[in-house]
């Protein structure tokens, strides 16, 4: 009888000792699921703020740059005399003249939020359609900000209108940039609006 009874109790304690693993793997669970929770919420949130930032950003961008391509398709289809004078008295390109003596660009749109989920790793929780979509959206951003306004600005600060033809290729060169950071910031408008619905859905 005794052997049976301690096989038993044996039983019962390794049973028990299942159980409370078991049990404490389930809460850790819970407690990990809930944390994870609670940080793709806070990421998601700073990423919709930062988006709806960079809308703003975006937004003013693209009346300011509309007008000065606007400004150059007038110069290189020769209907801008008094702009093409004005631009012909100085040997550097006076970009003032095309933007109204305001800043270029006077804000830039950030992606801090954006670096700090793909940092932590948490961007991997938010599903892949999202997390493929914002790399997108975020990819064309880092294009815009680092090769299509650099190459602008290289473009402005390297450009010298000693003679007629150097004015009319600075000319088409400036339109031709215009155009691209133009076409660029309305497919970001479109990326930023679809990329909020994916986040917020």
């Amino acid at each position: 009888m005794k052997p049976k009874k301690n096989l038993n109790s044996y039983l019962k304690d390794s049973l028990l000792i299942v159980f409370s693993v078991l049990f404490a793997l389930f809460i850790n669970k819970l407690a990990d699921d809930y944390t994870t929770s609670k940080k793709v919420k806070i990421a998601r949130e700073s990423i919709i703020q930062e988006i709806e930032q960079n809308i703003l950003i975006i937004e003013d961008w693209k009346i300011r740059h509309e007008k000065i391509s606007e400004k150059l398709n007038s110069l290189a289809s020769g209907k801008a005399d008094s702009l093409e004078n004005l631009l012909k008295k100085e040997l550097h390109f006076d970009i003032s003249l095309l933007t109204d003596g305001n800043s270029l660009i006077d804000a830039i749109p950030t992606k801090t939020a954006w670096e700090s989920a793909k940092t932590t790793g948490i961007i991997s929780e938010m599903g892949f359609e999202t997390t493929r979509q914002l790399t997108f959206l975020y990819s064309l951003q880092d294009i815009m900000m680092d090769q299509t306004i650099e190459n602008l600005l290289s473009l402005y600060f390297n450009t010298t209108l000693e003679t007629d033809l150097a004015y009319d290729i600075a000319i088409v060169k400036f339109k031709l940039r215009f155009e691209e950071l133009t076409g660029q910031e309305y497919l970001l408008s479109t990326l930023y609006a679809e990329g909020l619905k994916k986040l917020k859905n």
